[in-house]
């Protein structure tokens, strides 16, 4: 495997020191990562590969999941539909010689048209969507058959209020149930959800920090800052049009890019024939400068919204510890709660705020690698017999990936208790604007090995992607 790495990487290099022209059609090493319309099957593991705990068996699993992939919403559909009618004026200015743009990425052009379907589907879930939900299950029930035995009353699934949830919920329960004897139902959707999606009827989050000043301010300063303008200027000369693409153009060109490239795995997209891989690095930074001030760790309040998923994660274990707990227990939301439980947990923290001027490389929080389509987070109890006692011990996994927030052979019972028992206390009082609060200290603690663990399991798997594709 470390051989056919350095080759894939030699192969990239010498494409570039030989000065061969730069096509998209036919690059041996396409960037892969579109921040959070990244498709699931880039980054993930495989959760029947990871091992297992020596003289342990699982009992029960809590997960949650962001939906699979979904067409764009409305506002970018107006958007990139605008956009799309370039289209013809490209092709016209390569045929008068201009732009930088190869033949046969100019022949996809001329093969591509719009998809009219994207005005009356608009944040549908996908097949590809459907596909990727349904195949974590699957894999799920091969790797823990026997948590498939139970009655019906031994699982509980909830979805929100979005047609692209409900469908990743309905998509899971189908890779779970299939060819067993079991009858799982869904629960919700409710038009409030507190447990799953709380941070819509939280004042304090709509008020201060999804409406507040921070997240515009620092996207701004992306869009101003000289890699931004960099990029805004090779799109321009690459596509060699009169029209003068202005900053939101040129994004809007990103979107139509990342949709149609995630939708089959080996699907190319004209439009991202647009960007340099360095461009798109440099493109798939404004979600994460987006994400951090909206979700994350840019306000004190994502953390504690997390906050009270994380006490359900260990009410449910606890319970089971105490015989009276389920087999599976999943919940389906949105890269908005994904995040907010990352922060609960101080996952993926830097040690200084990401900022939209300037471009960390090395910066913990990516969403291309922690809010992908289909991202979840796998919670597996496992009893064990350890001197013929026994005991509890848990694994947790995220995108079918080992993680460190629990060492390889799993917390042991006392250990889970110590990080997440304090989690009890959480609850959304603060959510009401009536409530005077001062910013509270973090419930949870910083994984720092953790985040960097994951960015080389992450980087493997998509390294492994390029050499299967």
């Amino acid at each position: 495997m470390f051989n056919m790495i350095i080759s894939l990487v030699l192969l990239c290099v010498a494409s570039s020191v030989y000065g061969q022209r730069e096509c998209y059609w036919n690059a041996q090493c396409p960037y892969l990562l579109y921040s959070t319309k990244t498709p699931y099957d880039t980054i993930r593991g495989d959760i029947r590969d990871q091992p297992t705990i020596d003289n342990c068996q699982a009992v029960s699993i809590w997960s949650l999941h962001r939906h699979g992939n979904r067409n764009p919403g409305s506002s970018v559909t107006a958007r990139i539909k605008v956009v799309a009618g370039l289209r013809d004026e490209i092709i016209q200015s390569f045929e008068n010689g201009r732009g930088q743009l190869c033949s046969q990425d100019i022949d996809k052009f001329r093969n591509w048209k719009w998809n009219e379907t994207l005005e009356v589907s608009q944040s549908y879930l996908t097949g590809t969507g459907y596909e990727e939900i349904y195949d974590i299950a699957k894999r799920l029930r091969e790797r823990y058959p026997h948590l498939l035995r139970g009655s019906d009353d031994d699982y509980y699934f909830r979805v929100t209020n979005e047609q692209r949830t409900v469908t990743s919920g309905m998509a899971f329960v189908h890779g779970l149930a299939e060819g067993k004897n079991l009858n799982l139902t869904i629960d919700g959707p409710y038009e409030r959800d507190d447990l799953i999606r709380p941070y819509e009827n939280c004042d304090r989050y709509q008020q201060e920090v999804k409406g507040g000043p921070q997240v515009g301010a620092e996207l701004e300063a992306y869009f101003e800052s000289t890699e931004y303008k960099t990029v805004q200027n090779n799109v321009q000369e690459r596509l060699g049009i009169q029209t003068q693409l202005s900053a939101e153009d040129v994004y809007s060109i990103y979107e139509i890019c990342r949709f149609y490239r995630s939708w089959k795995e080996t699907k190319l997209c004209p439009w991202c024939a647009a960007f340099s891989d360095q461009d798109l690095i440099v493109l798939e930074y404004r979600d994460d400068v987006r994400h951090y001030y909206r979700n994350a760790y840019g306000s004190w309040v994502p953390g504690s919204i997390g906050g009270n998923l994380v006490k359900n994660l260990y009410e449910n274990f606890e319970a089971a510890v105490n015989g009276t707990g389920k087999n599976i227990v999943s919940y389906f939301s949105h890269d908005t709660m994904m995040e907010m439980f990352y922060c609960a947990l101080g996952l993926f923290k830097d040690d200084a705020p990401i900022r939209g001027a300037v471009r960390n490389p090395d910066r913990l929080w990516k969403t291309s690698l922690i809010a992908p389509f289909s991202v979840n987070i796998i919670a597996v109890l496992n009893t064990c017999q350890e001197s013929d006692n026994q005991t509890f011990r848990v694994q947790f996994f995220m995108n079918e990936l080992v993680t460190e927030l629990c060492p390889l052979a799993g917390c042991t019972w006392e250990q889970f208790q110590e990080k997440f028992q304090k989690f009890t206390e959480a609850n959304l009082d603060f959510c009401s604007m009536d409530n005077k609060v001062n910013e509270p200290e973090p419930i949870g603690g910083k994984a720092s090995s953790f985040t960097a663990v994951i960015n080389i399991l992450v980087m493997v798997e998509v390294i492994a992607y390029i050499i299967r594709y």
